[in-house]
C-alpha cells in the first residue's frame, strides 16, 4: 500500500478554513460584517499579512466581499461563488461529502457525458474517437481505487477534448478534485472493473455512433448511481 506525503497547513490556510467553515455552518451569516483585518489579526494572534492574504483568497472564491470604506462582509456564495468555492464546500466537515453535494456532482457529470456523447458522435472523426483508446487502456490497467479514479478522470477529460468544445474540458477540469474523490469512493464500493466495463460500453456505443443507445446508457448508469443500487452517499 502506498501512502501520500503529509503537508502541514500554513497559517493562511488555517485562517481561511476557519472563516469558511463558520460561513458554511451558518455561524457567520450571509450579509454579516467581519471585524477589520487588524482586529482579526489580534484576535487570532496572526499577522495582518496572513489575514490580508486569506481574505483576498476568500474574496476570489466568492465567500467575502469588501465594501470600500465600510468593511468586509460575508457574501451569498451560492449566488456569487466562484469555482474555488466548490472545493471548500466539498471539504467542509472534514471532507465528508454530503448527499446534496454528491448528487449535484453526479448530475453535472451526467450532463457533461450526455453533451460529450452527442457532440462526439455528430462531429468527431473515427481517428479522433480512436485516440481515446490509450486512455481507456490505462483505466483497464488501474490497480487500485486511487489510480482508477484518476485514470477515469483523465479519460473523460480527453473525451471532453474530442468534442472540440472549448469550454467543456475547462469546466470539467475545474471539478477535478471532487470528481476524483467521488469515483475513488465508487471504486472502493463497487470495484475498478465496474468502472472500466461501464466506460468501455460508453466508448463502444460512441464508436459505433449509436447516439440514442449511448445517451440512454449514460442516463441509466448515472440514475443507478444517483437513486439506484450503486449509490455512494454518506449520511
Amino acid at each position: 500500500m502506498e501512502f501520500e506525503k503529509l503537508y502541514a497547513p500554513s497559517l493562511k490556510d488555517l485562517f481561511v478554513r476557519q472563516i469558511e467553515d463558520m460561513i458554511l455552518s451558518g455561524k457567520l451569516e450571509i450579509g454579516s460584517q467581519l471585524p477589520s483585518e487588524r482586529e482579526l489579526a489580534e484576535q487570532l494572534n496572526i499577522s495582518r499579512t496572513v489575514v490580508h492574504a486569506g481574505i483576498a483568497e476568500m474574496i476570489g472564491k466568492g465567500f467575502l466581499e469588501v465594501r470600500p470604506r465600510i468593511g468586509i462582509f460575508v457574501n451569498d456564495f451560492r449566488r456569487q461563488g466562484k469555482v474555488g468555492a466548490i472545493l471548500s464546500i466539498m471539504t467542509y466537515n472534514g471532507g465528508t461529502l454530503r448527499r446534496a453535494e454528491i448528487r449535484s456532482i453526479l448530475e453535472i457529470r451526467k450532463a457533461f457525458d450526455l453533451l460529450s456523447v452527442d457532440t462526439i458522435i455528430e462531429k468527431a472523426s473515427d481517428a479522433e474517437i480512436d485516440s481515446l483508446v490509450p486512455y481507456l487502456e490505462k483505466l483497464r490497467q488501474a490497480e487500485n481505487p486511487s489510480s482508477c479514479a484518476k485514470a477515469l478522470f483523465t479519460f473523460h477529460h480527453e473525451f471532453c477534448l474530442v468534442t472540440q468544445n472549448t469550454l467543456l474540458p475547462l469546466i470539467y477540469s475545474s471539478f477535478s478534485i471532487p470528481i476524483i474523490a467521488l469515483w475513488e469512493r465508487f471504486c472502493r464500493l463497487y470495484g475498478c472493473e465496474t468502472v472500466y466495463s461501464s466506460t468501455l460500453k460508453t466508448f463502444e456505443l460512441v464508436k459505433q455512433r449509436k447516439a440514442n443507445e449511448a445517451k440512454a446508457w449514460v442516463e441509466a448508469y448515472f440514475q443507478t448511481i444517483i437513486d439506484g443500487d450503486m449509490q455512494i452517499y454518506s449520511e
